[in-house]
This record gives structure tokens, sequence and C-alpha cells, in this order.
């Protein structure tokens, strides 16, 4: 997620509603089709995401954190409440219903506040100094290194220890009840989770839609969705 005081152009421009196109490629690539739930569907939202065999929550602006009891820190970016009730309740339903659900950035800490946990509302401020979570260059320069650190479909698709690229300046703090974190950065924050219990509900912190050698995650939510085991 982009603060607004460091916006990457041709990168992380807001598009509240739509899809960028680095993930369409991503998703095309594997063989995907793609459906966009504007923010006119919110009252069908379930007879929608019932038709959908899987679901990605992208990145983009910063979550409310009057979703998670607190008061907007100073440093925190922009919001959008629309963008949040939606997405808040797609990452609901999905846990809830088993519907394969892929979260990248954005979409990951949407998935933790959803079934009940906390962001830091910006790494830097809360003491976060170590690794730069917010890097300076662009893809297809890698930003820092992950290790996994349990099962999830991310064990086959990549080495124990592995770089990301890294673009967010909040972060995942307490974890919500049934995830759990399998890959964490070298300062302990949480850059990967799986739901306990679902057939494939993995959020990661980083943006593999950017880099070509990663699409192998988009893969496995495609691969989820038509039914094939994944892990």
């Amino acid at each position: 997620m982009t603060p607004q005081s460091r916006s990457t152009e041709g990168l992380f421009r807001t598009r509240i509603w739509g899809l960028l196109e680095p993930y369409v490629r991503a998703l095309e690539s594997q063989g995907a089709s793609i459906v966009i739930l504007p923010p006119q569907a919110s009252d069908r939202l379930p007879a929608l995401l019932h038709k959908l065999d899987g679901v990605l929550l992208p990145g983009g602006v910063d979550v409310d954190p009057a979703h998670f009891g607190e008061e907007p820190i100073p440093e925190m970016g922009e919001v959008s409440l629309e963008r949040d009730a939606i997405e808040l309740f797609v990452a609901r339903y999905t846990a809830q219903h088993g519907i394969p659900t892929l979260g990248v950035c954005r979409g990951v800490q949407v998935m933790n506040v959803a079934l009940g946990g906390s962001l830091y509302q910006d790494l830097p401020a809360q003491g976060f100094r170590s690794v730069q979570h917010y890097q300076k260059a662009e893809p297809p320069v890698l930003g820092h290194s992950v290790e996994q650190t349990g099962q999830s479909p991310l064990n086959k698709l990549f080495e124990p220890r592995f770089r990301v690229n890294s673009y967010h300046h909040q972060a995942l703090k307490d974890l919500a009840p049934g995830l759990r974190p399998v890959a964490t950065a070298p300062d302990g924050i949480v850059e990967a989770v799986a739901l306990e219990g679902h057939p494939f509900y993995l959020g990661v912190q980083w943006h593999p839609e950017l880099l070509p050698e990663q699409w192998g995650i988009f893969r496995a939510l495609v691969e989820a969705a038509a039914g094939q085991p994944v892990g």
C-alpha cells in the first residue's frame, strides 16, 4: 500500500474501482477469466460471490483504523470507506464459505482486519526502521528477503528463504483468529498468512503481480479455483 507522501508514479496511482494492468496480466497468464465487482454490487455481493470460483483482493489505499478500534495516526494515508466496506465483506464471506482467495498487499491487510486482526498504521512511525518495507527502487529490483515459517502454497513455489519487492507502509500487527503466519521479514513483520481449515486463503504483503517469475502465486489461486489440490 502506498502512503500519499510516497506514491510511485506509474505503479500505484489510486484506482478506487478497477484493477491495475499488472494484476490482469498475471491472472490472464494463468488462464483466469476476470470479473470486477463494482461498488454498485454491494447489495448483491452474496449472490455474485456464490457464482465465482475464486477471489483476488488487490493492493491499494490504507484500511481505516476504525475497523480495528484505533484512531488514525498522522502518518496514515488515504482511505476509502466504500472500498473497505465491500472488501471486508468479501474477505469474511470467502473465509466462511471456503472460496479460494488471494490477498495482495492491502488485500492481506483486509483479510486480517476482516477476521478480527489489527494493523501497524505506519511501520517507521511505530518503530520498524531496520528493513526498507517501502523500497525506493522500482521492479524488478527485490527489496528484502522473507523466510517461510509454515506450511502453505508458497512451499512449492519458493525456497525456504527468498526475496520479494516491497511497497507498503502498513502491515499486520495482531493476527486474526485462525490466521497463521507462513512467511516473515528479517525484522519480524508478517509477510504472508494462511487460514487454518480453508482450502486456499492466502495473503502476501509484497506485489507478485509486478514480478513475472512469481506469477506461480496466481497459478496457485487459479488451480484452487478449479478444484485442484494445493499445499
